[in-house]
């Protein structure tokens, strides 16, 4: 099969979705089915995907469309797609000048591809003369409404209605995630297949890690840490570590925290709370880092801590284990399946419970050698585990169902 494979504007900020993406290109490359990847980047991730690109497998086609002229058809040709389906799809013209003035057709028309992934929530063109596959990574914004404005809610309504309905099929990594699309998009029938994340090899480039000194002299942290991997988005509910860290400061336990990734909007609700709890002298919030300095973050925590209140699924999770760091995380969504042993999860909303886990995986010998166990055993289902098999099949049921339209 040839496929088509859209990274192009994926970047690092954009959190879990980087490195799924990662995880799926990987395993496109290493299948003996796809004798041919059409990978659309941008040219920011030319020194990131270097290797990639060079692979003798990868045809490799810029895509980073732009200018005013793109941007108006681009605009005015959603704004047909969303009439459509606001109006029950009763309403052809509306669909045909989507068609019509959407930039993004022409443009991938022109390769001859057996499907095109897009892995992620939308796709820039729909109606193809292949299929059309999307990843949706969750569906948040129904179990957290609290965590979007209005005008985020209604955008993602219509962005999800639209994608469901003219995706040829879609792709999620978790059966909560299915289970929701059915619950609340059922009316569009939309194929949906579970293809567990290829995460049997490394998603990072193959950079030399930091040693835990340079790590230290440059972030100015000390030897022992814990480690949060999240950008700063609220339901990854950083404020319930300050919490337990502020309940083991006033039994006088100093534990310094280091949390990677996007500083959103939500961080200056966090940087009042580590104010507001006298934390600022053992709490580290490093922004975006480089794949090799969160590698080496990795190697040198003492523990990893996972505090989120919804998860489709949790790419710090499986990395912890990869690197044989012990790890606690909590009882949301997919979570605990992942790690497969309650004695290492906790309710994200209880602070006592957190505190005393951190603790414990810091300071309980016995709790820390169950806890690398456990990982160990967890990565080699993993390993052991093929996910490519999924993926085959939901590319060819695609497939069959574009031939049939």
């Amino acid at each position: 099969m040839k496929a088509g494979y859209l990274i192009s504007g994926i970047k690092a900020s954009d959190g879990g979705i980087y490195q799924y993406s990662i995880y799926i290109l990987k395993m496109l490359l290493r299948s003996d089915e796809i004798e041919k990847v059409y990978l659309f980047y941008s040219s920011d991730q030319i020194q990131d995907f270097s290797k990639i690109l060079a692979d003798k497998k990868v045809n490799a086609i810029r895509y980073e469309p732009s200018g005013k002229f793109y941007n108006f058809r681009k605009r005015l040709s959603e704004f047909f797609l969303t009439r459509y389906y606001l109006k029950g799809r009763t309403i052809k013209r509306n669909f045909s000048w989507y068609q019509m003035l959407n930039p993004d057709q022409a443009f991938f028309k022109k390769f001859d591809c057996d499907f095109i992934h897009v892995p992620r929530q939308h796709a820039p063109a729909y109606s193809l003369p292949f299929p059309v596959l999307i990843s949706m990574h969750d569906l948040q914004q129904l179990h957290f409404p609290e965590f979007f404005t209005p005008l985020e809610r209604i955008y993602k309504a219509i962005r999800y209605y639209t994608s469901l309905g003219e995706t040829d099929h879609v792709i999620v990594s978790y059966p909560h995630v299915k289970a929701d699309i059915n619950k609340y998009f059922g009316n569009i029938k939309a194929g949906v297949s579970v293809c567990p994340v290829p995460m049997d090899q490394d998603w990072v480039s193959e950079k030399p890690v930091p040693s835990a000194n340079e790590l230290m002299k440059k972030f100015r942290i000390p030897a022992q840490i814990i480690l949060t991997p999240a950008a700063t988005w609220e339901h990854k509910n950083h404020i319930a570590v300050l919490r337990a860290l502020h309940e083991l400061k006033k039994q006088g336990r100093n534990i310094f925290w280091v949390s990677t990734g996007n500083k959103t909007h939500f961080y200056k609700k966090i940087k009042e709370k580590i104010n507001e709890f006298g934390l600022a002298d053992q709490v580290l919030f490093t922004g975006i880092v480089s794949d090799d300095e969160l590698v080496g973050l990795y190697k040198m925590a003492g523990l990893v801590v996972i505090p989120t209140l919804y998860e489709a699924g949790s790419g710090p999770l499986f990395e912890a284990m990869r690197y044989s760091r012990p790890v606690i995380c909590s009882n949301v969504t997919s979570l605990p399946d992942t790690i497969g042993d309650k004695e290492f999860i906790f309710d994200p909303g209880n602070t006592t419970q957190i505190a005393s886990m951190i603790i414990k995986g810091l300071e309980d010998e016995d709790f820390i050698k169950r806890n690398l166990a456990n990982s160990a055993q967890r990565i080699s289902y993993f390993q052991n585990s093929d996910p490519y098999p999924a993926f085959s099949a939901a590319y060819r049921e695609a497939m069959k169902k574009h031939s049939k339209k």
